[in-house]
């Protein structure tokens, strides 16, 4: 089957901290061999040097705490360094947020009040999830003004509109996604959704309920139902002036850019045909043509599934190729959670799930309904709306090397000229069991062997796919324990020379994220920055290209990051040089109020995502409003048609009155 034995492992990278060097990351020689995961722990037969200080892990667990306030508005500069002035756009950033179901409290002269208080976590175990991917879904987001300078804005007295001096400083707000699920919690001051607790507690294996994301998404039972609570706390996208949270599982929701206010779930348009459809939660930009692409899957029946491959353009309307949409069908239960997307094809890996046919007709909880197999996952390369192979698919079979190729994190994916695909990717070792019982129950992760108790070994790995020839090759590129890895979204799509991740201190040893690291696939080299302490936690890295400079270099930007500190209790934005990742942040921008750790986010850099001050604050004090007088108590359906709630519609027709 073309898997062939492992090229020797090497590592050239120097890490960073406090101006020490040391040795900890390994690069994979170029090669269409394959290394295997256990292989991949072994070849490395280099100089070691002392591991960093173990990680604060009570700090850590800290960052597993209910967020109790939003920000609606602030306006902040940096505690050390100077924002660069070409750093213009909004970075975004989504992740659970309440652990403790209903703990928001509604505004003081709300008309609607909960039936229950807000209770701190921990105090009432009936209210706690039994996972922090359980928890309701807030968003970030933080506007970089530049050098402040925007257009002259002429009152209608003639007079220009005073403006609030924001060069060198950041716009923040922080809002929960107002879910179906939130608002019915939130209303009842209780959980209500208990679906996924037998999930939770029972399964032995350490990949279905992984940190920071586990296999086990959601409920199998299709539909809307309330096994199946739609957190929207997964990614959230910018694109076409449109702003998206998603969730595998359900409808993503449509959130007012400035405000972060929900407009209600959306079907895209009315492309998703259903409003029970099943919706993944990843999007992938289309950098060369400037489009963008989801998918979900919907089970059909037991013994299969379908796959829908949905793409946009530059408007967010669905491209005229194929309406826009293809269809194929998968065999069995396909639980599916990522993909990457080329020129031509998208590609997906579904692992090979041995289905309880008794707890899957009866319950359908995953836990108790499908374990992963000890088989090849299967790879599916379907053809792109528009292509020459439109809705075609082939599937082949990745070589099995000890542990599944399961819930995947797709970095990016490109073709050669030659007709191979090639993609990276983190990937989990699904080969662990847990040990403990006691791991849902909060706080989580608060020392470090409960932590590897909960946590899969992740690596980067390099897939080499030869559609023509029936041959896939794997190997890995770092055997360091890494988390949401990135490129340059202009490579997207497209060829890659870096890859950034958030990096664990301890080098392969298991342990949460805290620095970020940086991989050059051209010279086989990684360099790293970590926090001078070990109570600090980076989030994912996110990269933000360099406004009005005329730069090709792919690392010409800056990577921005959220940082915890934990024994503190607070939360930071840092900027790094995407070049130089070693020297550590530039500017450190703090926020007011501490954000959980999160998980994937976007960095906007469109002019039209460069609001000032000024129409961030308008658009907020809107929100509060509506907020308070119990508009957003109910779920409101949006679509891109025009149709629902949207806040820059109410403000043209209604102004003041409201």
């Amino acid at each position: 089957n073309g898997f062939q034995l492992p090229p020797q492992i090497h590592r050239t990278a120097v890490t960073t901290r406090s101006g020490s060097s040391r040795i900890f990351s390994s690069v994979a020689e170029e090669s269409s061999m394959g290394t295997t995961a256990q292989e991949a722990t072994t070849n490395n037969s280099v100089k070691k040097t002392p591991p960093p200080p173990q990680p604060d892990m009570q700090a850590y667990s800290n960052g597993y705490k209910t967020a109790f306030a939003e920000i609606s508005c602030s306006l902040s500069s940096p505690i050390s360094g100077t924002l660069p002035s070409d750093l213009i756009g909004t970075y975004y950033k989504v992740g659970p947020a309440m652990f403790s179901a209903g703990s928001l409290p509604p505004p003081k002269n709300s008309l609607v009040k909960p039936r229950q208080p807000p209770v701190p976590d921990g105090e009432d175990a009936s209210r706690m999830v039994q996972h922090p991917f359980e928890g309701d879904g807030a968003v970030l987001a933080v506007t970089f003004h530049g050098d402040g300078e925007y257009d002259v804005v002429v009152g209608e007295d003639g007079e220009e509109e005073p403006r609030v001096d924001t060069a060198g400083k950041a716009t923040s707000r922080f809002r929960y996604i107002r879910t179906n699920a939130f608002t019915n919690e939130r209303k009842k001051g209780k959980k209500l959704y208990s679906g996924m607790e037998s999930t939770r507690g029972g399964s032995s294996s350490v990949v279905g309920n992984d940190l920071p994301l586990p296999f086990y998404r959601h409920h199998l039972l299709p539909g809307l139902n309330k096994m199946r609570k739609n957190t929207s706390n997964t990614r959230v996208v910018y694109f076409g002036k449109k702003l998206l949270s998603l969730w595998s599982g359900g409808l993503p929701y449509k959130l007012d850019s400035l405000a972060l206010s929900t407009d209600g779930r959306t079907q895209l348009g009315g492309v998703v045909k259903r409003e029970e459809s099943s919706m993944g939660a990843k999007a992938v930009i289309d950098a060369k043509r400037n489009r963008i692409l989801f998918f979900g899957v919907d089970e059909e029946s037991g013994s299969a599934s379908q796959l829908n491959l949905f793409e946009f353009n530059s408007k967010f309307q669905a491209i005229k190729d194929n309406d826009g949409a293809v269809s194929v069908k998968l065999p069995g239960v396909a639980m599916i959670y990522d993909f990457a997307a080329t020129d031509n094809y998208a590609v997906f890996v579904q692992p090979v799930l041995k289905v309880n046919g008794m707890q899957y007709m009866l319950s359908k909880e995953p836990g108790k309904s499908v374990e992963l197999e000890g088989e090849p996952s299967l790879l599916h390369i379907v053809g792109r709306a528009g292509s020459k192979n439109a809705g075609g698919i082939k599937t082949l079979e990745i070589p099995y090397d000890g542990a599944p190729d399961a819930n995947l994190q797709f970095i990016n994916a490109y073709e050669e000229e030659d007709g191979t695909i090639i993609f990276d990717a983190i990937r989990s070792d699904g080969t662990q069991s847990s040990s403990s019982s006691s791991n849902t129950q909060w706080p989580w992760a608060s020392s470090l062997s409960n932590y590897q108790s909960m946590a899969s070994k992740k690596s980067l790995w390099r897939y080499k796919v030869h559609p023509q020839k029936g041959f896939i090759s794997k190997d890995c590129i770092s055997n360091d324990n890494l988390y949401f890895g990135i490129v340059n979204s202009k490579t997207s799509g497209q060829k890659h020379r870096y890859i950034y991740a958030a990096a664990a201190a301890m080098g392969e040893v298991v342990a949460p994220p805290q620095g970020i690291t940086k991989l050059d696939l051209a010279s086989n080299t990684q360099e790293s920055w970590f926090p001078e302490e070990g109570y600090e936690f980076c989030g994912e890295p996110m990269y933000a290209p360099r406004r009005g400079v005329d730069d090709d270099a792919e690392d010409g930007g800056y990577i921005l990051s959220t940082l915890f500190n934990g024994n503190e209790e607070r939360s930071e934005i840092i900027v790094l040089k995407a070049s130089d990742v070693a020297s550590g942040p530039i500017a450190r921008v703090p926020l007011d109020v501490v954000m959980p750790h999160g998980y994937h986010g976007c960095f906007a850099s469109t002019e039209d995502a460069n609001w000032t001050y000024e129409q961030i604050e308008r658009r907020a004090k809107l929100a509060d409003k509506m907020e308070t007088r119990g508009s957003m108590w109910n779920e409101v359906k949006s679509d891109f048609s025009g149709l629902g709630l949207r806040f820059d519609d109410m403000e043209e027709y209604f102004g003041d009155l409201m």
